[in-house]
């Protein structure tokens, strides 16, 4: 049997110290590919290298990554579609069925899998590439990783061979039967490596364009055509060197609700307080964007274009939104994990100091699984953990200006009252 190739890849010391962004234009039409899935025409130059989805194993710093573990049976150039990429574990997998049904493109999920969660992991998938919507098969590819401290274990078989692609579909999948204190992961009081989790997800998309998101954020239809479009109408945006993100707007809705298809639907929800902006009771600040009640009074539009350019500066300083970017973008920080929040921050002030772009989109938005979140669980249960986070992005924000110099406009976290040599 054919075992799949192993690669050692070292712990990043700060970030990716990348810079250079889009410099391409795509086109506008779909292809007509198989399930109705509308994919834009590899156009002009475009600086990117095709990505298999060949099964290997990636021993990356304390964790060893199965890339490709589960993949989709649909390839993508590197130029044709938009890669939607996320962080899980397999509690979060009911989110796949709505993000594929939503999305109709790529989509890359990496999965923590420590000890026996790795074998839940696997029954989940199996649930739902057998027993759920086709799109799941053709469209999304898993990435199972866990600590070398905590390799799976009770098998026969190599655990690169032991996925079997068969479910009895009369039986329910783990992640509705399980507790989370019987997972693995909670019984060994492990923390969730989510910036790993992140970072190998967007590694292994088959796109150089690719749109990292949470597995609970829901994004408008129809956004790969439209953003295509977008595109090639505003080639302003994709020239060589050119420092930009596309931000999406973040809401929140009731429990129970159906979610809105459209910003005039999602404006009605606002008026009438069933939906509200993301975070907006546990760190408003987060994602206020710029100029938003403007945003969601401007429904009169169609397609897809600029609503507003903003810095992470000022009134945005510790903005930390969603946004579709390029492979050329900077990781995610591999040390900061969940519980100790802050973890997407590193991202976010790596950009403010390059003097990055935050163009929002004026008619895309994305919607957290229905069900407001009132307090952050962190707070209640990981003190701990909060002040090791705090402590590293105390340093990332002492090395990066070391690196890039003082720029007294940016700011990693507003739990920093001023710059202080890390401990």
């Amino acid at each position: 049997m054919r075992h799949p190739r192993i690669t050692c890849t070292p712990l990043p010391i700060i970030l990716c110290l990348s810079l250079v962004f889009l410099v391409y234009l795509l086109s506008s039409s779909g292809d007509g590919s198989k399930c109705g899935v509308p994919q834009g025409t590899p156009m002009g130059p475009f600086p990117c290298k095709d990505n298999d989805l060949e099964k290997s194993v990636e021993f990356r710093g304390r964790f060893v990554v199965f890339r490709n573990y589960v993949p989709a049976e649909k390839r993508f150039r590197c130029n044709e579609s938009v890669t939607l990429t996320a962080p899980g574990d397999y509690r979060f997998l009911d989110n796949i069925l709505p993000l594929v049904e939503r999305w109709k493109g790529p989509i890359s999920v990496a999965l923590y899998s420590p000890g026996y969660d790795f074998f839940s992991t696997l029954q989940s998938i199996a649930y739902l590439r057998n027993c759920r919507t086709p799109l799941v098969r053709q469209l999304v590819t898993f990435h199972l990783f866990f600590d070398t401290d905590h390799v799976p274990t009770q098998h026969d078989e190599p655990l690169v061979d032991i996925y079997e692609d068969t479910y009895d579909c009369s039986q329910k999948p783990p992640y509705e039967t399980m507790q989370d204190d019987e997972m693995y992961k909670t019984r060994m009081n492990l923390t969730y490596p989510i910036n790993v989790a992140r970072n190998v997800a967007k590694l292994t998309a088959q796109t150089y364009l690719v749109f990292p998101s949470d597995i609970e954020l829901y994004p408008t239809r129809n956004l790969i055509p439209d953003f295509f479009k977008f595109a090639a109408q505003r080639g302003e945006f994709f020239r060589k060197n050119s420092r930009n993100v596309f931000v999406l707007p973040v809401f929140e809705i009731l429990a129970g609700l159906k979610i809105p298809e459209n910003k005039s639907d999602l404006k009605k929800m606002i008026d009438n307080q069933t939906a509200i902006a993301f975070h907006q009771t546990v760190c408003r600040s987060c994602h206020r964007m710029p100029r938003e009640e403007e945003w969601i009074n401007d429904t009169n539009k169609n397609g897809l274009d600029v609503f507003t350019i903003g810095k992470r500066q000022g009134k945005q300083v510790i903005w930390e939104p969603f946004f579709i970017e390029t492979q050329k973008e900077p990781l995610w920080d591999e040390r900061l994990n969940w519980e100790g929040q802050g973890n997407k921050m590193c991202q976010a002030y790596y950009l403010c100091m390059l003097d990055y772009d935050f163009v929002v989109l004026d008619n895309a938005f994305l919607i957290h699984k229905p069900g407001v979140k009132k307090k952050k669980v962190q707070n209640l249960k990981h003190s701990e953990e909060q002040h090791k986070n705090n402590q590293i992005l105390r340093d990332i924000q002492y090395q990066l200006t070391e690196i890039y110099g003082n720029n007294t406009k940016c700011k990693i976290h507003n739990v920093f009252k001023k710059l202080q040599t890390p401990a």
